[in-house]
């Protein structure tokens, strides 16, 4: 009998956590760009630039992995 984790990569428990991780870097990069007050928030939505296109990515995987159910190759060492 394989242990199935809930968080583990390909399950729809995954999907759901990478959507909420999407949306939650969209908010921040939205509301980071619109603030005015200091030179922080522009450093800091740069770093939540490339934060967000990874989500995405992320979540188009997991997308791809439950609709195919099958996982990606992971590399080995």
């Amino acid at each position: 009998m394989e242990m199935v984790r809930t968080t583990s990569f390909g399950t729809s428990s995954s999907f759901g956590l990478r959507l909420g991780q999407t949306l939650f870097s969209s908010a921040s990069l939205f509301f980071m760009c619109f603030n005015d007050d200091d030179d922080f928030y522009a450093y800091t939505a740069l770093v939540m630039g490339l934060v967000t296109p990874w989500s995405v990515t992320l979540a188009l995987i997991e997308a791809y992995s439950i609709n195919v159910r099958s996982l990606p190759l992971q590399a080995t060492v």
